[in-house]
């Protein structure tokens, strides 16, 4: 019987671990995740010596516990720590386990209840590492594609382009040219260099063809322009009025009433993807606008796709893969500006297959 706790991630402790791993596995324990939430749980022997480690982060105002790496000697000690992250993720009403799993390393024998999620299309420099999730709470969809914006700017045409994926008009494959589709999607939907609400819906709605699109933005003003005056503000400004013509003559209606999050959750639930204008500052603990996309719901929990990986914190797409986040949290996140508008792209319904 092994006595199994986590804990907040100790460096002397952590340095210890990676002090005993050879290779560039040691070095993921080495690096500082201070902002994702680390915890620690090792297993020692009568002497002290150990003979597991595990390493979990968990992004803030998300619903998922990540294993970062579980080391371990002795396979018994290793199964007693898997089951202390599982418990501890149930004891703060996560969603889900995910289990990211290095080149190089094999997937634990004790690892059966965790299925293999899908690869990634791309993922900027961290494809190479495999996901393992085990669901909590069942939440029913099936898995769509990820791609990690290659820029810091192209979140909205990412999450625009995964959304479309799930109507079989993706333009990414994983293949050559992806990220010339990304930037040419991005220079159509741009508001230089952000994309706004309706901007996006435009180029969204044209690159579907037939598939309906509907913007709910409660701002009368141009939007994402809080910080810029002058000729920059002007520009912009006269940008999204073209939008706004654009939009009335494609038919994309743009409700000007705020979106509740009990609906985004509905229309999600039952078929449709939104695309989300969020500040990230409840996950990252810095302010700044992002687009995301929500793609499946069920009591109360949306699953996403962020098109956002913090790789110098030790962030890879098994993060932001299916990344699971409660209503409350999106009602944090599902604002923008000192004035707190909200914008939401939804668009139209594609079958909802059992999964996950």
């Amino acid at each position: 019987m092994f006595d199994a706790l986590l804990a907040p991630a100790d460096k002397p402790m952590l340095d210890e671990i990676a002090d005993l791993i050879s290779g560039p596995r040691a070095d993921r324990w080495r690096i500082d995740r201070s902002l994702y939430r680390p915890e620690l749980g090792v297993v020692r022997d009568g002497e002290g010596v150990p003979l597991a480690a595990v390493l979990t982060t968990a992004r803030p105002a998300t619903a998922a516990t990540k294993i970062v790496d579980l080391w371990f000697v002795d396979a018994l000690a290793g199964e007693a720590l898997l089951d202390a992250v599982v418990d501890t993720a149930r004891s703060r009403h996560d969603v889900a386990v995910k289990w990211e799993v290095a080149e190089g390393v094999a997937v634990a024998p004790f690892a059966a209840a965790f299925t293999p999620m899908r690869e990634p299309w791309a993922a900027v420099g961290t494809e190479n590492v495999r996901g393992l999730v085990l669901w909590l709470h069942d939440i029913p969809h099936t898995e769509p594609g990820y791609y990690a914006q290659t820029t810091l700017f192209t979140c909205g045409a990412v999450a625009a382009l995964i959304a479309a994926d799930a109507f079989g008009r993706g333009a990414l494959s994983g293949r050559a040219g992806d990220r010339e589709r990304e930037i040419e999607f991005w220079r159509r939907a741009s508001n230089y260099p952000s994309c706004e609400p309706v901007g996006l819906a435009v180029a969204l709605r044209e690159h579907l063809g037939d598939a309906p699109v509907e913007v709910a933005l409660d701002h009368d003003a141009p939007v994402l322009l809080e910080d810029m005056s002058g000729f920059d503000y002007d520009f912009r400004a006269e940008l999204q009025a073209e939008s706004w013509r654009q939009a009335a003559a494609l038919g994309v209606p743009v409700r000007r009433d705020r979106v509740s999050i009990d609906e985004i959750l509905h229309r999600v639930e039952t078929g449709e993807f939104a695309l989300l204008l969020i500040d990230e500052a409840p996950m990252h603990g810095e302010t700044g606008p992002h687009w995301i996309t929500a793609h499946a719901a069920a009591d109360g929990v949306v699953l996403l796709q962020d098109p956002w990986v913090t790789v110098a914190a030790g962030e890879t797409w098994v993060d932001t893969h299916d990344m699971p986040v409660r209503s409350a949290e999106l009602e944090q996140l599902v604002r923008w500006s000192d004035e707190n508008y909200r914008g939401v792209i939804f668009t139209g319904v594609r079958p909802t297959v059992a999964g996950g």
